[in-house]
């Protein structure tokens, strides 16, 4: 951190830019109170001072070495420097200097600089205003309206006839100069300066830079090699700065793409390592205007048939304003020079696959930001559909899983259907991890699926037949890769919530079949819905089962009882008879109490073989206490419903005893039609077994599960039209 010095030049030329030392650990608690101090310090003479002003300085610039300083506190540091104050030069001097920002740069505190600069009793001395200067070189990269040295252009202008910050006047100047800002008036100022300076070396510098745009503007000899004044001030602060802003970034990341409304930075050490570059225009003139002075949503409305395209269309991959320009003004050439860039890069790296096998770091990285493109644009460039199918047959089915996978859901339809069996080949390889990413593949792939055609022009191409033939040959094939899932391998909660996000995405792609005429309802294997319900049962799986099949219900009787015009598809009554059967078996195991019935209407008996039923009647009547076959899986005794049940007992007896009722006894549970009856009569609630379940019905919706009392509702004439929570 920065040393108390002296008023004097350091070893840079620069007053006040001195050695850095060893910094100390200093807490937010230790910064906070440092700070206040020190504002109240600069308020009072310095003969009411109650303590050292060194050490507060000390604690300061400490604290912003290690962790940078936020923007609140950078406001009041600079609120204290700026405006008029009793401090000592040589503490001014180490306070400024030790301002490392933490994050952007607000446009308001450079508003206060500037305000600060000048001639006048209450304005800082010529030093303060220098070391000010300075600063902002130092952080122009980290800004956070990269713009704003470039607004006030006229302002640090109008200011070069101060001698006494002429020279950091120049070297602002010098690095914010582009075309628009060298008018002939500006030009003769600095002639008519530089004469009466006798060629003062910074005015020659910033004339140099001035001939760089308009060749006829006459530099002596003396400014031969007078750019090298504007050199960065200090290297190791910048390197420094970029340490902070770099570990601040990685954490606000995720923000800075929500916020997409300006032009993204992630400070000049990673711009520069970056393989995507940042959104840089280079071409813009006084009618247009560049994404990069786009300041929020208004803006961009206002100024977007003005826009020049930046040089780099890549950037689109990356930045989020650019990301909405393209979209929102699609133009052939744009996306021609997206897929040029990224059909050179791609054709390099695949070159470079014959050497090295594995992915190379960059290309993992463009791989993840065209993933990251394609989920808003949907549209996959013909550079990446080409590398990935040359890629395919050279891949392990391993390396990049996630990101190779997610990229191939995007390949055109008629790409898909032809890499299928490539990609299961590639993928699979007998363990249960394989079979799971290989069909969350197929989950996001009906996905966008669906998406292709929902979104068919009316009346429906051709194509639109195939397409759905396509997906329902996908349905079938991934419905047994989920059935295997659960039958082949020991269950967990992983590979089962896997099987029911596939049956989730199935059911909502089928609930359209009332509205659009290409799709057809496909119902799961009864196989997997009873594995759901009995392998490893936990609350939430049956509640989503039970979601899936109360959606499946509801879409069968609109696409029924209301068929769309022009409907090709009819559901024979077998085939809605074999569903209805997923319907009966899951209401006797948790509603009716006759688990296992096969003599119901439609009833399957969750296909288990009749013979087998005494077996199983016989060993729980051996238990202790000894339970009914067919009451083993309902509200009260079902291994997932068991504990919610009992608390939601106990929630009505709270309410009874809240009204100032007294309850002599309490339900133990399970609670069964019998408990309830003899509750009753030794002083405990009165409720009848209808309305306590229909109350853990009640219960389990207000706490996100509830999957089970939409299908109860849905399917239990007695319970239609209740209100119950539908919440999964």
């Amino acid at each position: 951190m920065p040393a108390i010095p002296s008023d004097g030049m350091s070893a840079t030329g620069y007053p006040g830019l001195v050695e850095l030392t060893q910094p100390e650990q200093v807490s937010v608690e230790e910064f906070e109170q440092s700070l206040q101090d020190f504002d109240v310090a600069s308020k009072e003479p310095r003969k009411s001072w109650t303590q050292q002003l060194a050490p507060l300085v000390h604690s300061i610039c400490s604290f912003a070495y290690q962790n940078g300083i936020p923007a609140l506190a950078l406001s009041t540091v600079l609120d204290v420097v700026t405006l008029p104050n009793h401090l000592d030069q040589a503490s001014i001097t180490a306070i400024i200097k030790g301002l490392y920002p933490s994050a952007k740069v607000p446009s308001a505190h450079i508003l206060s600089i500037v305000n600060a600069l000048g001639q006048g009793k209450q304005k800082p001395s010529p030093v303060t205003q220098n070391l000010l200067l300075r600063w902002l070189i130092m952080v122009q990269d980290v800004l956070g309206e990269p713009m704003i040295l470039t607004k006030l252009y006229n302002v640090f202008f109008n200011l070069l006839d101060m001698i006494s910050i002429r020279g950091s006047l120049c070297h602002l100047l010098s690095i914010t100069t582009s075309r628009k800002h060298v008018k002939p008036f500006r030009i003769q100022m600095l002639l008519e300066l530089s004469k009466n300076a006798v060629n003062e070396p910074a005015l020659i510098g910033l004339l140099t830079v001035y001939k760089e745009y308009y060749s006829d503007v006459i530099v002596g000899q003396s400014g031969a090699g007078n750019l090298s004044l504007f050199e960065y001030p200090d290297p190791e602060w910048r390197d420094r700065l970029h340490v902070l802003q770099d570990t601040n970034v990685r954490v606000t990341d995720t923000y800075a793409n929500t916020t997409s409304f300006k032009v993204v930075r992630r400070g000049l050490k990673r711009a520069k390592t970056a393989i995507v570059p940042e959104v840089h225009t280079f071409l813009s003139n006084k009618s247009s205007t560049t994404l990069e002075d786009i300041n929020g949503v208004a803006d961009f409305i206002e100024n977007i048939d003005r826009v020049v395209l930046p040089n780099q269309l890549v950037s689109v991959l990356e930045d989020p304003l650019l990301r909405h320009y393209v979209m929102l003004k699609p133009n052939h050439s744009t996306q021609q020079r997206i897929n040029d860039w990224l059909s050179t890069f791609l054709d390099t790296q695949l070159s470079s696959q014959e050497l090295e096998p594995r992915m190379s770091k960059a290309l993992v990285e463009v791989l993840e930001k065209v993933l990251n493109y394609l989920r808003y644009a949907r549209h996959m460039p013909k550079s990446v559909s080409s590398f990935l199918l040359a890629y395919l047959p050279k891949w392990n089915g391993k390396d990049n899983r996630d990101a190779i996978l997610s990229l191939l859901a995007y390949l055109p339809i008629e790409l898909r259907q032809n890499t299928l069996e490539k990609i299961e080949l590639a993928v699979l390889d007998n363990t249960v991890e394989s079979a799971a990413a290989l069909l969350d593949y197929y989950t996001s792939l009906m996905r966008h699926w669906t998406i292709i055609l929902l979104s068919l022009p009316d009346p429906h191409p051709p194509s639109a037949e195939e397409m759905m033939l396509s997906l329902a040959a996908l349905v079938d094939h991934s419905s047994l890769l989920s059935l295997s899932l659960l039958a082949s391998y020991t269950p967990t909660q992983r590979t089962i919530s896997t099987v029911l996000s596939y049956h989730e995405t199935l059911v909502h792609t089928i609930s359209h079949a009332v509205s659009h005429t290409q799709i057809r309802i496909l119902t799961p294997y009864a196989e997997t819905v009873y594995l759901l319900v009995f392998l490893n049962p936990t609350l939430s799986t049956l509640s989503r089962l039970c979601h899936i099949l109360a959606t499946y219900k509801r879409t069968f009787e609109a696409a029924m009882s209301k068929p769309p015009p022009g409907s090709r598809y009819e559901y024979p009554r077998g085939y809605v008879n074999h569903f209805n059967g997923f319907l009966m078996d899951i209401c006797n195991l948790l509603w009716r109490s006759r688990a296992f019935n096969g003599s119901d209407t439609n009833a399957l008996g969750c296909l288990l073989p009749p013979a087998i039923l005494p077996h199983i009647g016989a060993y729980l009547d051996m238990l202790t206490p000894p339970y009914a076959l067919q009451a083993v899986f309902s509200l009260s005794h079902n291994l997932s419903l068991l504990g919610p049940s009992n608390a939601a007992i106990r929630d009505l007896e709270e309410k009874v005893m809240t009204d100032g009722r007294v309850v002599r006894t309490r339900h133990v549970g399970p609670v069964t039609q019998r408990s309830l009856e003899a509750l009753a009569m030794d002083g405990g609630i009165k409720v009848s077994w209808a309305d306590y379940r229909l109350e853990v019905l009640r219960w389990l919706g207000e706490r996100g599960a509830g999957g089970i009392g939409d299908l109860m509702s849905c399917t239990m004439k007695q319970l239609m039209g209740t209100k119950m929570t539908a919440t999964r």
